[in-house]
């Protein structure tokens, strides 16, 4: 068999029932907007669900990806691989990013299922291109974005563990990542607040129509769409910094971690 199949078909064998129980209650969640939309005569009330399932497929491949790394630790076994550490981490990145996508496919079909059929009396008929070009980049943030939660998540894990190897240091751990994270927190505040990466900011810089508007008339919700500035630059740094955490923790683990 080939190794990286081999590799692809275990992280998928172990990830597996993690990721049928949230596709479960996601299903569950957006049927269950459906339902109270319909008791309560409001078809607007489906947004509110398609923002809240948005919200957790941010935090789905973070949660995915330490799941992965705690089975890992656990029976040590690919520490013991031959196989490069990034093509370790690759593999769990390709199944979770498989499943990233399934997910948010479903949600995007549920949203133009809202927009365009079940509430179309009362969400703000955009047309077909603009509805794509928001999907499209609505649906690339969140994927981005769970990447770059992802990356943290591993640079923290790798960072743990080898501390873990050192005695003097090793009853600090949690310390020493609280400091890396508010450190960075602190630094990152202040350079924000600085006019050079404002600019880089305002650098570029798209229109989207995709801030919803609620709005009660005539006993019913509804909901418009305000075209609102979209920053590219961030994607941009997230994306460099996430491959930069992704660099620094297959470097680590490949002095061999114990866990």
């Amino acid at each position: 068999m080939n190794p990286i199949k081999g590799l692809l078909k275990k992280d998928y064998r172990i990830s597996r029932s993690y990721f049928l129980i949230w596709f479960g209650a996601m299903l569950l969640a957006l049927f269950i907007g459906i339902g109270i939309s319909n008791y309560t005569n409001q078809p607007a009330g489906t947004f509110f669900v398609i923002f809240l399932v948005g919200l957790t497929l941010v935090i789905f491949q973070p949660i995915m990806m330490l799941s992965l790394l705690n089975i890992e630790g656990k029976n040590q076994l690919w520490l013991y691989s031959p196989r490069s550490s990034y093509t370790l981490f690759l593999s769990k990145f390709a199944v979770i990013s498989i499943y990233q996508l399934l997910l948010q496919l479903v949600l995007s079909i549920y949203g133009a299922i809202s927009i365009y059929w079940y509430g179309k009396e009362v969400y703000e008929q955009l047309s077909v291109e603009t509805f794509v070009i928001l999907v499209f980049l609505v649906n690339i943030s969140v994927y981005l974005a769970g990447i770059y939660f992802a990356c943290w998540i591993m640079f923290y894990w790798t960072i743990y563990n080898t501390i873990k190897r050192s005695p003097t240091i090793k009853g600090y751990r949690w310390i020493i990542l609280a400091l890396i994270y508010f450190g960075y927190t602190i630094i990152e505040a202040l350079l924000m607040q600085t006019e050079f990466v404002q600019n880089l900011i305002d650098l570029y810089v798209i229109d989207l129509t995709a801030n919803p508007l609620l709005n009660f008339e005539n006993e019913q919700w509804n909901v418009m769409f305000e075209t609102v500035p979209f920053p590219i630059t961030p994607l941009i740094y997230c994306t460099v910094l996430a491959l930069l955490l992704f660099v620094i923790s297959t470097k680590l683990l490949e002095r061999k971690v114990e866990v």
